[in-house]
């Protein structure tokens, strides 16, 4: 073997050594979506309506154990729609598990009485 091709598998074996000590032992598959057994939309507000706004609210929902709303939490998007969405949201069931878990809720009012949630 020539010293190229002795230094090119060195470098490899190198490199696999490095990511094998970094990398975790085991990796986890992402949770699936829990999923959603009852869904409140939230109201659109009247004078957001009549005002012609529109906007994406994104929540992070805290799901108990028992599939219930444990808490909800702002992530980004139109503000002046929070209130409105939370009201809604802490109003979901899930599907019960066998702890507490997440869910990221996406809610879109498009002017002037749409509403559309994700999931």
């Amino acid at each position: 073997m020539n010293s190229s091709k002795l230094f090119s598998h060195a470098r490899a074996a190198l490199c696999l050594a490095l990511a094998l000590t970094f990398l975790p032992a085991a990796v986890v598959p992402q949770e699936n979506a829990p999923k959603v057994l009852k869904k409140v939309i939230p109201a659109y507000p009247e004078i957001l309506a009549k005002m012609g706004v529109s906007g994406t609210v994104r929540v992070k929902v805290t799901i108990a154990a028992d599939g219930s709303v444990k808490d909800v939490e702002a992530r980004g998007g139109n503000a002046i729609f929070i209130d409105s969405v939370a009201a809604a949201v802490r109003n979901w069931k899930f599907v019960p598990g066998e702890r507490q878990r997440s869910a990221e809720v996406a809610v879109t009012f498009t002017c002037c009485n749409t509403v559309t949630t994700a999931p």
